[in-house]
């Protein structure tokens, strides 16, 4: 069966996800963020704050248990994963915050390979509704499980959406996972 999301709970743990909630809440500066798509900008479409930071480099854990997780669920033949020195969205959904149904892939990327699947660190579970649901199928829509440290990875091509938070704010780490073609240097004997 082909790769199309997988669900991992408690990827990490509280103490880890405390350890990178209060260094981005203290040291990084969050702006509102913006969708562009095919030229066009939707504002309507999203409401919540972001920044990009390369979490991967400042906490060694993140890019291990994100790597094994990668590794045990994610075979292409040919490819390789190019995930390594990206950056993280961190993101911030405070009361009334959303994201409406999208795909993470537009058709736009630099290559098609560029965003082959998205990934989805929950933070914190001290908020209500913000929920994370995919879009399965026409009648299939899947809610996934509130829980720190819970990280789901999906197929970019999967329409999701976050639905609006209540109460509370809703934090995340989210980034996306590319494929480089894998080179194959056979060794010939003259």
């Amino acid at each position: 069966m082909a790769f199309t999301y997988t669900i991992k709970p408690n990827l990490l743990t509280k103490e880890e996800c405390d350890l990178v909630l209060n260094f981005t809440l203290e040291n990084l500066i969050l702006k509102p963020a913006e969708i562009v798509g095919d030229n066009n900008h939707n504002y309507d479409a999203r409401k919540s704050n972001v920044v990009f930071y390369p979490y991967y480099q400042k906490f060694s854990f993140i890019l291990e248990k994100i790597s094994k997780l990668l590794d045990e669920n994610i075979l292409i033949k040919g490819f390789d994963l190019d995930y390594k020195n990206s950056q993280f969205q961190f993101t911030e959904y405070k009361i009334g915050d959303y994201f409406a149904w999208h795909k993470d892939i537009t058709g736009n990327e630099v290559t098609q390979y560029d965003r082959y699947c998205s990934l989805v660190i929950q933070l914190n579970d001290e908020y209500e509704d913000g929920d994370l649901e995919l879009k399965l199928s026409d009648d299939s829509i899947m809610k996934v499980e509130k829980g720190i440290g819970n990280t789901i990875v999906f197929l970019s091509d999967i329409e999701h959406r976050v639905t609006g938070v209540k109460n509370g704010n809703r934090y995340t780490l989210v980034n996306w996972v590319g494929l480089k073609k894998t080179n194959n240097y056979k060794k010939t004997l003259l």
